[in-house]
Formats: structure tokens, sequence, C-alpha cells
């Protein structure tokens, strides 16, 4: 059956919808594939809006084909999600190119919602939902035009109407139905491209500050501690030369920690962490951190792990505890201070620290100040933009001859220099500081906070955090990379055009604070309301009642709700008011005559009853027939009830309406 009414609009708007699905996910695909993707965008506008045949079977066959070589090619099999949204997006477009029955259009339709949805496999925040809210509006709206003669704008707001009535149902059962484990599971996509890696080259950190994505948001239980935050994430205990990375001994020790709290005495603080989906199982936390969320483990170093779901935000409460002092095990203290894979390189830097141990009498804790001396004196600078080094070498260069660096920079040179000599170190990559919001006590981590730093082991005082930044750029230690006035020419100019690129602006830096509270409110009461939160509000208003209980009862209310509705539905109404707004203006001078001892049979048409009135009201008879006239001309001569037309009509009803004598 071929589609003729509304055919443009329905073209239209199928075309702005992939648009915009594309424009959250555009930079999820490759180049070449996003390319492809919009040209068929920009090809199926063009054909609607010049009206064009579309092309025939053989030539969009021929492109599909292409298309499909380019997908494999350009997108690959390693992300199976990605590519899976490729290929919706893909074929929907194509059949778009091609649709001319109501047949198609309802397949591309139906095809549409899901791609819609995959929107939220890469992108959760309130921006997007309000946007794909509004797509799903207009997808309704399309599949009431394929069946009707209306126009976009009436299909539109009946689909709004629909979904309004069916909002405060999906909240009832979102926050009272007991969630259930899911069956299975997804891979997660490949989110934060940009962030932490296990296997990290200090001298490329600095990249990171390219990125403006928020990691994660902290909030406080007490009033928070004192700065600087240095958030944990991953720990690097092997260094091969160039790299730190994490050996196949500490991977093996990333088992869930067994140490009970009366062990590690008190916490030092407690906080809420609302994280985003990462590609990684990494989570945040301060020294050593530990979590009871059941979704979060603790790895017998103080990191916090994910156990499952990569591609879902995760809110989770954590404590902190001071570091043991206990002393290292012979193995823990080896893994340390091994440097097998590097002990030939960079000679200089190795003999620069055993130099300087000596002079402080080969004591730890002298050697520990006397680094931190050495940084300070010798023209060492804080860039984000560092000269790029390469060679065997690399910490040689960056000691003696550069001295410009990233935290990456520094957190290798400084851990090689403690091995060097002895002295058990590790690098730590995470997240430095984060912004503060005053109006609701939390802290924004970003991408660009990224930080590395060194942890030493010093006899009697246990790990301790050394960070050359402390005295090369005391002020990054305070708050995020984006308030640090000495780098805000080089931060800014890194980034992408975006509101924190033009927050120097005052007027532009308070709406960049605002949405971000407000996506803040939307992380915190809408993406952080888990299994375990929802669990704790049904305790709060059941009590101790079964699972099976209360979701007899939330089923038993949704039906009640149900039979409530359609007995609505079915009661019997009184009639109507007349829609046509004229028919109401002579209802109200029907309505005044009667109170004025004017009626008239049933049987008699408005414009009798007009005249009979004008007859028994003389002194109104002109205002009378002058609507009479009106009435005749628009609703029998079917002309324009216009603006002027109305101001007319309410006019002459309020002179007829004027207070007067009867004539006998």
């Amino acid at each position: 059956m071929k589609v003729t009414d509304n055919l443009t609009a329905i073209n239209l708007s199928l075309s702005i919808v992939y648009i915009l699905v594309l424009s959250f996910i555009f930079t999820e695909l490759p180049p070449l594939f996003n390319t492809l993707l919009v040209s068929l965008c920009i090809w199926n506008l063009a054909v609607t809006l010049l009206k064009r045949n579309k092309p025939n079977a053989i030539l969009a066959n021929t492109l599909a084909g292409l298309s499909l070589l380019i997908l494999f090619y350009d997108v690959g099999f390693s992300d199976t999600v990605t590519l899976f949204v490729a290929m919706l997006i893909l074929s929907s477009l194509f059949k778009l190119l091609q649709a001319n029955t109501k047949k198609h259009y309802q397949t591309i339709i139906l095809l549409s919602f899901f791609s819609l949805s995959t929107v939220y496999l890469f992108s959760q925040s309130l921006f997007a939902t309000l946007v794909i809210s509004m797509l799903y509006i207009l997808n309704f709206a399309l599949l009431a035009l394929i069946e009707s003669k209306h126009s976009l704008k009436i299909a539109a707001k009946d689909s709004c109407k629909l979904l309004l009535l069916a909002l405060p149902l999906a909240i009832f059962l979102l926050l009272l139905l007991p969630k259930l484990p899911a069956f299975w599971q997804l891979p997660g996509p490949k989110l934060a491209k940009t962030g932490l890696s296990e296997s990290v080259d200090p001298f490329d950190i600095a990249k990171l500050s390219n990125s403006d994505e928020l990691v994660f948001r902290a909030k406080f239980d007490q009033q928070k501690p004192s700065s600087p935050y240095y958030w944990r994430a991953i720990i690097h205990d092997e260094f091969d030369g160039k790299r730190w990375l994490i050996s196949d001994i500490l991977k093996s020790q990333q088992v869930i920690d067994q140490i009970t709290s009366a062990e590690r005495g008190e916490p030092l603080y407690s906080y809420q962490i609302f994280a985003e989906p990462g590609a990684k199982p990494w989570l945040y936390g301060l020294q050593f951190a530990d979590s009871a969320h059941q979704d979060v483990k603790t790895t017998s170093n103080g990191l916090l792990l994910r156990k499952r779901f990569l591609a879902n935000s995760i809110s989770y409460t954590a404590q902190s505890y001071a570091f043991s002092l206990a002393e290292l095990s012979r193995s823990a203290h080896y893994q340390n201070v091994q440097l097998s894979l590097a002990k030939e390189t960079n000679l200089q830097s190795q003999s620069l620290a055993k130099r300087l141990y000596e002079q402080h009498n080969n004591d730890d804790q002298a050697f520990y100040l006397a680094l931190y001396d050495y940084f300070a004196n010798n023209n060492f600078s804080y860039t984000l933009t560092p000269d790029p080094i390469t060679g065997n070498n690399t910490l040689d260069q960056f000691l003696f001859a550069n001295k410009r660096g990233f935290c990456g920079h520094y957190a290798s040179t400084a851990a090689f220099m403690f091995r060097s000599v002895g002295i058990p170190a590790r690098v730590v990559s995470g997240y430095l500081g984060g912004e503060y919001n005053q109006q609701n006590s939390y802290m924004s981590v970003y991408q660009y906070d990224a930080h590395a730093w060194v942890e030493v082991f010093i006899k009697n005082k246990g790990w301790q955090i050394f960070d050359a930044t402390a005295v090369v750029s005391p002020e990054r230690l305070n708050g995020s990379l984006s308030q640090h006035l000495q780098l805000n020419s080089e931060f800014t100019s890194n980034l992408s055009f975006g509101l924190l690129r033009l927050s120097n602006i005052a007027g532009i830096n308070w709406l960049r604070l605002k949405l971000e509270n407000l996506d803040y409110q939307w992380t915190n009461w809408v993406l952080g309301f888990d299994q375990q939160k929802q669990s704790s509000l049904l305790k709060e208003l059941f009590g101790n009642k079964q699972l099976w209980q209360i979701s007899l009862m939330v089923i038993a209310t949704v039906c009640l709700a149900f039979i409530c509705y359609f007995v609505y539905l079915s009661w019997p109404k009184k009639p109507e008011s007349p829609a046509h707004s004229l028919a109401k203006d002579y209802l109200t001078v029907v309505r005044w005559c009667n109170k004025q001892g004017i009626s008239a049979p049933s049987n008699q048409t408005p414009l009798q009853f007009l005249a009979y009135a004008a007859q028994q009201l003389p002194n109104k008879r002109t205002y009378i027939m002058q609507f009479a006239q009106l009435y005749s001309d628009v609703r029998y001569r079917q002309l324009i009830f216009s603006a002027y037309r109305k101001k007319h009509s309410k006019n002459l009803v309020k002179l007829i309406k004027t207070t007067t004598k009867r004539t006998l």
C-alpha cells in the first residue's frame, strides 16, 4: 500500500531523528563510517526536499554492500556493541532511502525506537535523556501519521499526552517494583577512551588534560577533609625502562580484601562516589579505601574495583583508612624495589639517586626529603604541553636536560630513583583534587584531573605519598586543574570547544555551574537509584516483608489503577459543550435571555431564536441581529472565524448582556 499523506513530514522527521542520534554517538564511531552515515542522512533530506525519485533497488543494494565493507573495515569486530549499533543505524538509513510503502515506514519507525535506545549505551546525561524523550514522542507521532491524515503537530500533541499519562505509572514501577538481577548482560561499549590504562607511559599521561569528560563525583558524609585529594585507581609496580605496568604478581593480588574494619581501626572519613560508566573496572577512593557495595570489591592494596556492569554508572559508599604501619613481607619488598627490566637504563638517574642517598647517611626518610629539595631547587617546571622525549633513557633526558614535565614525568622519575637505592616505591595513577560545588557540597572530578604520583614505603611510617608537584607547582594540589591560574592558557587551549573553555566569562561560567548542578541532581536521584537504594526505600515503606509480597502488592496496585481508569472511561459523561467558540458565545446569549424570561421552543434554529429575542428586546435588537449575521456567516456560510470576528463576537455578547429593562 502506497503512502501518500504526510509523506514529506515523515521522511524529514525520520532524517532529523537519525541526525540527532548520530550527534550523540559521533565520537564512538570511526571518522570514515561517520561520514558515510551523515551522507545518507543528507541524501534522504535532499530526496525529500527536492522531491526527487528514490534510488532503485539495484543501486541501493549495491551501495549497501559497499557500506557493509566499510563498516567491517572501519568499525571492526573488537567492540561488538558498537558494531551492533553501527549496523542498526546503517540498515535503518538505507531502508529509509528506499521506503515507499506503509509497511516500509512502519519497519523504519520500529527500528528507530531501538536506534534511539542505543544512545543510552554511550550517554545517560540529563541533556541526552531530554532530547531522546522528545524524539520518542516524535517517533510515536510518526507512527500515528502513517494511519491518519492529521498534521504532524496534532499527532505529536496526542503522542505527548499518551506518554505523559504513562509517566506516573513508569515512575511508580521504577520506585516500587523490586529490581531483579540481570539474567544476561551485554558487554559494555568502550567508554571513556581517554581514561587511565593499566599500561601507562607516564610521558603520555599529559594527553588526558585534553578531555573534559566527567569521571566521578564525590560527596562526603561530614565536613570534607583538607586537600589534597589523591583519588587512587591503579597501582603500577613494574618498570620496563619506558612504561610503568601492573605486574602479574600484583594482578594476582586483586582479590577481595579479608581484613576486617576492626583490624584497620576507625575510618578517617566516609563518602559517596557517583562514578560514570567506564571501559575498565577501576573505581576511586582515598588512601586505603573500602566499600560494602555488592558490585564493588576491595583489593589487598586498598583499591576499589567493579565486579560487573561496566557500561552502567554506579553509586557506592566508601570509607578510607590509614595505611598499615606493619613491615612489608619479603616478597612485597622485593616486588617494589626490583628494576630487573630497566637495570641498564637511565644510568645518570641511578647515579644521582645513589649519590644523594649516600650524602644523607643511607637514611630513607632523609633521602625522601632530599629528593623533594632537588626538584624544588633545580629549575624544574610543570607544564601540560611537555616536549616529546624518545629513546632508551627518557628519565635521564627529563632529569638533566628537559626539566619541563607533567605529573607522569615526575612520578616515573622519582619512583625509579627510590628503587635505585633499594627503597620500596610504586607509581599510582588516579585523579588529583576536583571542582567543589558549594551549593550541594560535592566534588566533580574530570579526565583532565588525571594524575600520577609515587607511594614510598618508609620504615615505621608505612606507605607515604611522594608528589614532586607539591614543590614544582603547589597550586595544582588545591582544587581542580581547571582552577590552576598559572596553567590557565595551556589548559583552555588543550580543550575542545565548550562551556569550560569559555569559563573565564562570568555569565558562561555561571551557566556551566548551573548545568553541572542539574546533572548532579539527575545522577544522584535517577541514575544512582540502584538495587541497593531501592531495597532501602522498600524496607522503609513495607518493613521486613518478603520480596514476593512487595511485588504482589505493587502489581495489585497497578491492576487496581487500570481498573479504575477503564471504569472512568466507561462512566456516562455529561454532554460536552460545543467546541466552536462562536457556539459557546451563542449559548451564553441563550442563557442570558432565559434569565430575562425569554425562552424559545426546542424546535427553533439558532437564527430563529435570535430573531425572536430581537423582537422581545427592541433596545438590544441591533446587537442581537449583528450577532445573528455573524453566526450565519461563520456557521452556515463557512467564513473563517478570524481573530477580528472572535473579538467582534465577544464585544456583541457583552453589549447584549448589558442590564436593560424588557419592553412590554
